[in-house]
Protein backbone atom coordinates (compact mmCIF):
# COMPACT_ATOMS: atom_id res chain seq x y z
CA UNK A 1 0.00 0.00 0.00
CA UNK A 2 1.16 3.14 -1.07
CA UNK A 3 2.07 6.21 1.67
CA UNK A 4 -0.67 8.62 0.05
CA UNK A 5 -3.43 5.75 0.12
CA UNK A 6 -2.95 5.04 3.89
CA UNK A 7 -3.16 8.89 4.87
CA UNK A 8 -5.94 8.34 2.54
CA UNK A 9 -7.79 5.89 4.88
CA UNK A 10 -6.56 7.10 8.02
CA UNK A 11 -8.25 10.34 7.02
CA UNK A 12 -11.67 8.79 5.58
CA UNK A 13 -11.29 6.42 8.96
CA UNK A 14 -11.55 9.88 11.17
CA UNK A 15 -13.82 11.65 9.45
CA UNK A 16 -16.02 8.62 9.61
CA UNK A 17 -15.58 8.69 13.36
CA UNK A 18 -16.46 12.24 13.45
CA UNK A 19 -19.33 11.84 11.76
CA UNK A 20 -20.59 9.30 13.55
CA UNK A 21 -20.08 10.97 16.68
CA UNK A 22 -21.67 14.15 15.80
CA UNK A 23 -25.07 11.96 14.89
CA UNK A 24 -24.80 10.22 18.16
CA UNK A 25 -24.68 13.56 19.71
CA UNK A 26 -27.32 15.46 17.68
CA UNK A 27 -29.45 12.06 18.37
CA UNK A 28 -29.07 12.24 22.23
CA UNK A 29 -30.00 15.54 22.52
CA UNK A 30 -33.19 15.39 19.86
CA UNK A 31 -34.40 12.93 22.30
CA UNK A 32 -33.71 15.02 25.18
CA UNK A 33 -35.77 18.04 23.64
CA UNK A 34 -38.66 15.58 22.55
CA UNK A 35 -38.91 14.84 26.01
CA UNK A 36 -39.24 17.79 27.15
CA UNK A 37 -41.31 19.41 24.53
CA UNK A 38 -43.75 16.44 25.14
CA UNK A 39 -43.49 16.70 28.79
CA UNK A 40 -42.84 13.15 28.99
CA UNK A 41 -41.23 10.98 31.96
CA UNK A 42 -37.54 11.23 31.34
CA UNK A 43 -36.65 7.53 30.41
CA UNK A 44 -33.83 5.67 29.05
CA UNK A 45 -36.02 2.83 26.84
CA UNK A 46 -37.82 5.84 25.35
CA UNK A 47 -35.19 8.47 24.92
CA UNK A 48 -32.76 5.84 23.68
CA UNK A 49 -35.48 4.55 21.40
CA UNK A 50 -35.90 7.99 19.66
CA UNK A 51 -31.69 8.40 19.72
CA UNK A 52 -31.35 5.47 17.71
CA UNK A 53 -33.84 6.59 15.06
CA UNK A 54 -32.97 9.95 14.92
CA UNK A 55 -29.41 8.57 14.49
CA UNK A 56 -29.95 6.18 11.85
CA UNK A 57 -31.68 8.54 10.13
CA UNK A 58 -29.39 11.23 10.38
CA UNK A 59 -26.52 8.73 9.00
CA UNK A 60 -28.66 7.77 6.04
CA UNK A 61 -29.29 11.12 4.79
CA UNK A 62 -26.12 11.99 5.42
CA UNK A 63 -24.44 8.48 3.43
CA UNK A 64 -26.88 9.29 0.58
CA UNK A 65 -25.94 12.82 -0.03
CA UNK A 66 -22.23 12.11 0.78
CA UNK A 67 -22.13 9.28 -1.62
CA UNK A 68 -23.62 11.90 -4.43
CA UNK A 69 -21.06 13.97 -3.49
CA UNK A 70 -18.05 11.73 -2.69
CA UNK A 71 -18.44 8.64 -2.62
CA UNK A 72 -15.28 6.77 -0.96
CA UNK A 73 -15.45 9.41 2.01
CA UNK A 74 -17.95 7.05 3.39
CA UNK A 75 -17.49 3.46 2.30
CA UNK A 76 -16.31 0.96 4.53
CA UNK A 77 -13.45 -1.69 2.43
CA UNK A 78 -13.64 -4.42 4.90
CA UNK A 79 -14.24 -6.00 8.27
CA UNK A 80 -11.29 -4.41 9.43
CA UNK A 81 -12.41 -0.81 8.39
CA UNK A 82 -15.51 -0.94 9.74
CA UNK A 83 -14.22 -2.16 13.43
CA UNK A 84 -11.39 0.28 13.12
CA UNK A 85 -14.22 3.20 12.45
CA UNK A 86 -16.20 1.57 15.25
CA UNK A 87 -13.11 2.08 17.91
CA UNK A 88 -12.11 5.50 16.60
CA UNK A 89 -15.64 6.46 16.83
CA UNK A 90 -15.69 5.64 20.51
CA UNK A 91 -11.96 7.05 21.36
CA UNK A 92 -12.81 10.11 20.15
CA UNK A 93 -16.06 10.80 21.82
CA UNK A 94 -14.55 12.11 25.31
CA UNK A 95 -12.53 14.66 22.68
CA UNK A 96 -15.86 15.74 21.04
CA UNK A 97 -18.60 15.30 24.13
CA UNK A 98 -16.66 17.15 27.46
CA UNK A 99 -16.18 20.68 25.01
CA UNK A 100 -19.19 20.62 24.03
CA UNK A 101 -21.24 19.83 27.68
CA UNK A 102 -19.11 22.30 28.91
CA UNK A 103 -19.81 24.89 26.61
CA UNK A 104 -23.19 23.74 27.04
CA UNK A 105 -24.12 23.27 30.40
CA UNK A 106 -20.91 25.60 32.10
CA UNK A 107 -19.22 22.41 33.90
CA UNK A 108 -17.63 19.47 33.51
CA UNK A 109 -19.14 16.30 32.88
CA UNK A 110 -18.89 13.32 35.13
CA UNK A 111 -16.89 10.29 33.12
CA UNK A 112 -20.15 8.04 34.37
CA UNK A 113 -21.88 10.02 31.80
CA UNK A 114 -19.62 9.18 29.11
CA UNK A 115 -19.53 5.07 30.26
CA UNK A 116 -23.60 5.77 29.57
CA UNK A 117 -23.05 7.45 26.57
CA UNK A 118 -20.15 4.36 25.30
CA UNK A 119 -23.05 1.60 25.21
CA UNK A 120 -25.33 3.58 23.26
CA UNK A 121 -22.29 4.69 20.97
CA UNK A 122 -21.69 0.80 20.48
CA UNK A 123 -25.11 -0.50 19.36
CA UNK A 124 -25.94 2.53 17.14
CA UNK A 125 -22.83 3.43 15.32
CA UNK A 126 -22.43 -0.61 14.93
CA UNK A 127 -25.95 -0.26 13.09
CA UNK A 128 -24.93 2.32 10.88
CA UNK A 129 -21.83 1.02 9.95
CA UNK A 130 -23.53 -2.17 9.35
CA UNK A 131 -26.06 -0.40 7.36
CA UNK A 132 -23.36 0.96 5.32
CA UNK A 133 -21.16 -2.09 4.35
CA UNK A 134 -24.24 -4.51 3.54
CA UNK A 135 -26.95 -2.42 2.45
CA UNK A 136 -25.98 0.92 1.17
CA UNK A 137 -22.58 -0.06 -0.49
CA UNK A 138 -23.45 -1.26 -3.86
CA UNK A 139 -20.78 -3.91 -3.88
CA UNK A 140 -19.63 -5.35 -7.23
Amino acid sequence: MSGSTDSHSILRILLHGFFLISANLFSIMVAFAAVKIWALPPGKLFQGSFALITNTVVYLMVYKLMSGIQREIMEIDDFSMFVIVLLVSMALLPAIFYPIHYLAQGYWSSFDNLLATWPFQLIVNGICLVMNYFILGKRD
